[in-house]
């Protein structure tokens, strides 16, 4: 039986151990070497492979680290969590990518943006599981605190309008005095500031 060749557009022809080295390299390159964390697990729960990226975002030293210690469960602050993902990957159509808050190895939550995938089926039932992930912990905190800015400055601003507007009444006897006017400059300074952030990350959006 003649043996199947892969043909190269600068080295012509492959042999079968050339042709396997190419899909190792290639294999290094897109699992290995991806920025965004990657993970091979069994629907069980048994993490089969990951790389670099992955241990890193969850937590471990190594990848080493984690293939000897963990358990695709652990990542989870609640199984049902997983358990509908698993059945989501039992359905025909494909699951788009989505946030998701996992656990970290020492249980502090991480933001990911993750894509799960069935690599492969036995049977016509998943057999072996990819989730791609890019953590995304840091923009969520900043968002919070973002967040935290616009409800206080909101609620500084509204105060001070409604002490204003209840200074402008003749009857009204307490009046808006030098220092609420300076907080009032202040959190409209604060404001504009914020406003300059927001449209920055915008820009940066497109």
């Amino acid at each position: 039986m003649p043996k199947r060749r892969v043909f190269s557009a600068l080295d012509g022809p492959l042999s079968i151990q050339e042709e396997a080295q190419v899909w190792r390299e290639r294999y290094r390159v897109l699992f290995g070497e991806n920025v965004a964390g990657v993970v091979l697990t069994t629907p069980e729960g048994r993490i089969v492979d990951c790389n670099e990226a992955c241990a890193r975002i969850l937590g471990f030293d190594s990848k080493e680290t984690m293939l000897a210690s963990s358990d695709a469960w652990d990542f989870y602050f609640k199984r049902a969590e997983r358990e509908v993902l698993i059945d989501r990957l039992r359905r025909p159509g494909n699951i788009s990518a989505e946030e998701v808050c996992l656990r970290a190895r020492d249980g502090a939550p991480i933001w990911v943006i993750a894509r799960r995938t069935v690599a492969s089926y036995v049977d016509g039932v998943p057999d072996l599981l990819q989730g791609t992930f890019i953590d995304i912990t840091a923009q969520k905190t900043a968002q919070a605190r973002l967040g935290d800015i616009i409800n206080d400055l909101s609620q500084r601003i509204g105060n001070i309008l409604r002490r204003v507007n209840k200074s402008r009444h003749p009857d009204s006897v307490p009046q808006i005095d030098g220092g609420e006017m300076q907080q009032c400059f202040v959190a409209l300074d604060q404001m504009k500031t914020l406003m300059s952030e927001l449209e920055i990350s915008r820009l940066g959006r497109k």
